[in-house]
């Protein structure tokens, strides 16, 4: 269940519980190859995905939407704590047609991983600049896209309990 929780003027906050322990759902949001398999929008794809998950190390994800229009984002680390929190700048692409020459500015993302028992609570704090740029990107479809982004990383997760570790291991084959 994803709940979206009361927010200050410039952050959207989104938490979801997982049936999976926190050192699975850490490892499948910091393995490139495991993250482009539920990173974005349903029916998306991402033909680059590239992550160096430490502080100061670069994340590039370029997601293909079902339409073929593609998404670049980008970031860097900033803090990592393995099975417990990552948090990461995020920087708009200032050549997406939708910003109109004004990309909104760089945004602060704080992922934080509670494992109690066999689920893990999952918080997403994204922290825009202003209030502004937060309601640019709740015009634009941002807390939607994250949910469809967390139902299929609950897909994913679910697809590996049920198939087992050796589904996981497979799936990072080149």
């Amino acid at each position: 269940m994803i709940k979206q929780a009361p927010t200050s003027l410039s952050t959207i906050t989104l938490n979801r519980v997982f049936d999976a322990p926190a050192d699975l759902v850490f490892r499948v949001w910091t393995e490139p190859k495991l993250v482009a398999l539920w990173w974005g929008v349903e029916g998306a794809t991402n033909p680059v995905c590239e992550m160096d998950v430490r502080p100061g190390g670069r994340w590039r994800i370029d997601m293909r939407t079902p339409s073929g229009k593609i998404y670049r984002n980008q970031g860097v680390f900033l803090e990592v704590v393995e099975n417990k929190r990552l948090v990461y700048s995020d920087i708009p692409d200032p050549e997406m047609p939708e910003w109109q020459g004004v990309p909104p500015a760089p945004r602060l993302h704080t992922v934080t991983f509670d494992w109690r028992g066999e689920e893990t609570y999952v918080s997403l704090e994204v922290q825009m600049a202003s209030e502004a740029d937060r309601n640019r990107m709740i015009a634009f479809g941002m807390p939607d896209g994250l949910k469809q982004g967390f139902d299929r990383l609950t897909a994913l997760l679910n697809d590996f309990r049920r198939q087992g570790r050796a589904a996981l291991n497979a799936s990072e084959s080149p």
